[in-house]
């Protein structure tokens, strides 16, 4: 009975102790994102209220919740239902980080007074919004993936994949230390205007790998179709009919031309996905693609191109 009561003991000034470095890490967490929330008032004018913060020790990660979005002029704009970001270190680029917005709507008030061309249906949607980086720093191997989904109307995912992307990592660890280090002072432009070169430099020497891009109704994309259409004063099926003229002139192969053309009748789902050769940048795969702008065959071999639409 007596090491029963010590293995519980033991446990629980475990669970304890991490409990203690969890409240600790979130009254830290709460200053720094304060701290944020106050220059972007600065600089927008909203205010920004949320209603819980909380930060574990054990998954690198902050939650905010219940958080309103508030004009300038006091009126509700919008409210979230939580903010999630995990993994994020200030030292260094961490091999997985995820940022997740929940249930995003904008008020209805505010709705109501958008421009009359706002498409309602998009304005008034729930969205969730999701986006992660792997990252391998010993082979500069990165995968980025970013998901929306604007509830019962339609989601969209991206996943790229890219090679060499140490410098790029390491620029936008010392600009986040720049800005870190400078606080509440703004850079100046000279200041900016390195950052901007450091950021161009590094990009260029990204090798782009893989890219996927996946669009799906979740129920009412076909409604969405035709409301936007009827502001340009057309239908669905001059839409349709007009996309089949124009992909019969155009520099596609008839697979992708073929794929695209169910995609506008069906309005289910359209997917697009590329295989980049290895070693070569962007900017040389841009150059090779301009290149065969006029060879549909020979780009779809050179970039592995998939579509497929229903």
């Amino acid at each position: 009975m007596k090491k029963l009561v010590i293995a519980i003991a033991i446990v629980a000034a475990g669970v304890g102790g991490i409990s203690y470095a969890n409240y600790v890490a979130t009254q830290e967490v709460r200053i720094e994102v304060d701290k944020q929330l106050a220059l972007v008032s600065d600089q927008t004018g909203a205010t920004f209220k949320y209603a819980g913060l909380s930060a574990s020790v054990i998954s690198q990660s902050v939650e905010i919740t219940n958080m309103e979005v508030i004009g300038p002029e006091g009126e509700n704009v919008a409210h979230i239902q939580s903010i999630e970001v995990t993994g994020y270190e200030t030292d260094k680029i961490s091999p997985h980080t995820s940022f997740e917005v929940k249930s995003f709507q904008f008020d209805k008030d505010f709705v109501a007074k958008l421009p009359a061309d706002t498409n309602e249906m998009l304005a008034s949607a729930s969205y969730d919004l999701s986006s992660s980086l792997d990252y391998d720093e010993q082979s500069g191997d990165s995968d980025v993936v970013l998901k929306l989904d604007a509830k019962d109307i339609v989601s969209f995912n991206m996943d790229v994949g890219l090679a060499n992307a140490k410098a790029l990592m390491d620029a936008s660890l010392a600009i986040s230390k720049a800005q870190q280090e400078a606080g509440d002072t703004p850079l100046t432009y000279e200041q900016e205007l390195q950052q901007q070169t450091l950021v161009m430099q590094a990009m260029s020497k990204l090798e782009p790998r893989k890219i996927n891009l996946v669009l799906n109704n979740q129920g009412k994309l076909k409604e969405l179709f035709v409301s936007e259409l009827e502001k340009q004063g057309m239908t669905l099926e001059q839409m349709q009919m007009t996309l089949q003229q124009q992909l019969q002139q155009a520099p596609v192969t008839e697979e992708i031309a073929q794929s695209l053309t169910d995609f506008a009748k069906g309005l289910n789902s359209l997917s697009v996905s590329a295989k980049l050769p290895e070693g070569k940048t962007m900017m040389e795969v841009n150059q090779q693609i301009m290149m065969l702008a006029g060879q549909p065959e020979e780009l779809v071999k050179f970039i592995n191109l998939e579509v497929k639409g229903e």
